[in-house]
């Protein structure tokens, strides 16, 4: 028997379950992935709306937060790639004709996420200004 996997031909009926089951891994990391940074981002509004914080650490969450969503707007946009590149492969073993990509969704968490990140770093230019929570340096002056 020749250890030589490259001498086989590849069953076919197997590569198609294989990328049928990688699209569908891939849509749910498309549906999970914005929740997740969502998250993140609610949390670090909570924790600079809610804690007694400085400045200087409420404008930091606040970049972060920002620059994380932006980060993730191209992480959507190109798993939507890779996914459109799946559907394509699926789409050949079925025989059927490729068809072009539907970034609605992609561009709706886009957008959210897009907000989300201008309401950020507006915020983190003053925060004091968006938030009443008392910083630190302010309280210990009392």
């Amino acid at each position: 028997m020749s250890d030589d996997v490259a001498s086989v031909a590849p069953d076919q009926k197997v590569i198609y379950e294989q990328r049928c089951q990688d699209f569908r891994s891939l849509n749910g990391f498309l549906w999970q992935s914005p929740l997740i940074i969502m998250s993140l981002t609610g949390g670090l509004w909570f924790a600079v709306a809610s804690f007694a914080l400085s400045e200087t650490a409420r404008t930091m969450l606040l970049i972060f937060a920002g620059a994380a969503d932006v980060l993730m707007i191209g992480a959507l946009i190109r798993l939507r790639y890779v996914m459109q590149s799946v559907l394509a492969d699926i789409r050949a073993y079925d025989g059927k004709h490729a068809v072009g990509g539907n970034y609605i969704i992609v561009g709706i968490f886009s957008a959210l996420l897009a907000m989300a990140a201008i309401g950020s770093f507006v915020a983190s230019c003053h925060p004091g200004a968006y938030f009443t929570k008392q910083a630190t340096a302010a309280k210990a002056g009392d």
